[in-house]
Parts: structure tokens; C-alpha cells; sequence
């Protein structure tokens, strides 16, 4: 097979793949951990580094997001308290972006951004590179973005 043929044929079908695959049976919740000792690196001036500014959700795969604080001193997220050693589940049931007040984020504040599940075609590839990208921890750039 010609290094042409590879070059070409091989983005075609990752593409394919992408595009008509079925989508993953993953764990319909997402958690985060609080660690011992955000509160006192927040107040340090360090970055605590827990959670990303923005956590997406899909329905219907991954809509429950659970948030565990392991730290020894309460933490807000949202309209929530979460006391140490405390869990708070929020399940999703409609497309949504929330923005909320996070005090285990740098900012102070996060954004849940919960999407309804990719049909078939670009809309599915495009799922699957965000998901891939938010597993890294960096953010997808689309054309026509600041």
C-alpha cells in the first residue's frame, strides 16, 4: 500500500469511525474529589487545581455529576454547601450551560455545560474530539472563537 493511500485513507476512516461508531456505555456519573488541603493552598494563593473551568455532561451517558469534598473545611458549589467529607450528586436531565460559584476553582466560579447526546455525522465527531480534549484538561478552539 502506498504511502498516499495511508496518508489519505487513514484520516477517512478514523473520520468514518468517528462519525457512525456507537457511542461509549461509560459510568453515568462524573466525579470529582476535593482534596485535603484545597481550602489552605486557595488561601495560600495557590491554585488548587481540582476542578476545570468548565464541565460538560452528556445525556444520556454521562449526566450525574457528583462532587466529593475530602478537604476538613466546607466548600461551596453553587447553592451547595458540601461540608468536609460530605458528597453532593446533581443529576442533569436537559440541555443546559450553568454557570456557578465554585469555591474549590480558582475563579471562583465554573460553568456546567450539559449537551444533549450527538446524532450520527460531524455533530458525533465533533463530541468525541471535545471528550478527547477535556480529558487533557484543554479546551477546543473552534473557527470564529475569540
Amino acid at each position: 500500500m502506498s504511502a498516499l493511500a495511508l496518508a489519505v485513507g487513514g484520516p477517512v476512516v478514523i473520520t468514518a469511525w468517528a462519525a457512525l461508531a456507537p457511542l461509549p456505555a461509560a459510568p453515568r456519573e462524573l466525579v470529582y474529589v476535593i482534596p485535603r488541603g484545597t481550602a489552605a493552598r486557595t488561601a495560600a494563593g495557590h491554585d488548587p487545581d481540582v476542578l476545570p473551568a468548565r464541565i460538560r455532561l452528556t445525556l444520556g451517558l454521562q449526566d450525574v455529576l457528583v462532587l466529593r469534598n475530602e478537604d476538613v473545611v466546607e466548600q461551596r458549589f453553587g447553592p451547595a454547601m458540601l461540608a468536609a467529607g460530605q458528597s453532593y450528586r446533581l443529576p442533569f436531565r436537559t440541555p443546559a450551560e450553568i454557570p456557578l460559584a465554585c469555591s474549590a476553582h480558582r475563579d471562583g466560579r465554573i460553568t456546567i455545560i450539559v449537551e444533549g447526546p450527538p446524532s450520527r455525522g460531524p455533530a458525533r465527531v465533533l463530541w468525541r474530539v471535545r471528550r478527547w480534549l477535556d480529558a487533557r484538561g484543554q479546551e477546543p478552539r473552534l473557527t470564529g472563537e475569540g
